[in-house]
């Protein structure tokens, strides 16, 4: 199973987690309890409020790590330093300056961290949101793809639960919409399909169409994760090479 970066969980985490430990600290420096009629709550200002409810939504666009996400949480951290030397200076004297300044490096120094390429790209990339794509199962299964000019009989080359890819060069274009036909251990699938891209390799029998599976009912996609789970149950997760027919053993169309 596909994980995202641990870097993105635990910083978005922090997010979440960081209005409990901003007012354990106001209460903290302010000498006032948590609970009750004189804590904390009573004594926030409505900005506070707003920042404090910001600070779940920049965490939120960490962890989905979307264009949005980035630029709020950019924003959200310009914002941040100035309002805490706002507190300071102007409504609240008891923080303290080597508190402030703390939390301004520490915060710059996350914006930075935010600002290397290598990090910031897959906010704007989904395709390198690895964690996001389909795991593919590379296996040969004999398929047939129908076509309004009628069937094609072709292979599989690798198989997930959005789609698979087929390697049949002629009588398919992007963009065509198709029927899809295959089976294995006695799983049929038949489905609607949409041919999505074409990838042509130097390698003989890899060239070939990309077909997105469509429509399927709940029923086809309970099917499509049976058929997933025994590929991964006989180690064809992610394989660099096509697995051998004789693999897979039993109930090939």
């Amino acid at each position: 199973m596909k994980k995202r970066p641990i870097s993105i969980v635990l910083i978005a985490g922090i997010f979440f987690l960081e209005p409990l430990g901003a007012l354990a600290y106001a209460a903290y420096v302010n000498k006032l309890a948590l609970w009750g009629s004189q804590s904390i709550f009573t004594h926030l200002l409505w900005s506070d409020w707003v920042i404090l409810s910001l600070f779940p939504l920049v965490g939120l666009g960490i962890y989905l790590v979307r264009k949005w996400g980035w630029y709020l949480f950019l924003s959200f951290s310009t914002l941040l330093i100035l309002y805490n030397l706002y507190v300071y200076k102007f409504l609240n004297p008891n923080y303290s300056a080597a508190a402030v300044i703390f939390f301004i490096i520490i915060t710059s120094i996350t914006a930075a961290f935010f600002l290397r390429k290598n990090i910031y790209a897959p906010f704007f990339n989904p395709r390198i949101r690895w964690w996001e794509i389909a795991q593919r199962y590379r296996v040969p299964l004999q398929t047939v793809v129908l076509t309004k000019a009628g069937p094609i009989r072709c292979k599989t080359l690798d198989i997930s639960k959005t789609g698979c890819f087929v390697n049949q060069q002629e009588g398919l274009s992007v963009g065509n919409q198709i029927m899809i036909e295959f089976r294995c251990k006695s799983i049929k699938i038949n489905c609607l399909g949409k041919v999505v891209n074409y990838r042509k390799s130097p390698q003989q029998g890899m060239s070939g169409h990309g077909i997105a599976f469509q429509a399927m009912t709940k029923e086809m996609k309970g099917k499509i994760e049976q058929l997933l789970w025994y590929f991964e149950s006989i180690g064809l997760e992610d394989r660099k090479d096509p697995a051998p027919a004789a693999d897979v053993t039993a109930g090939i169309l």
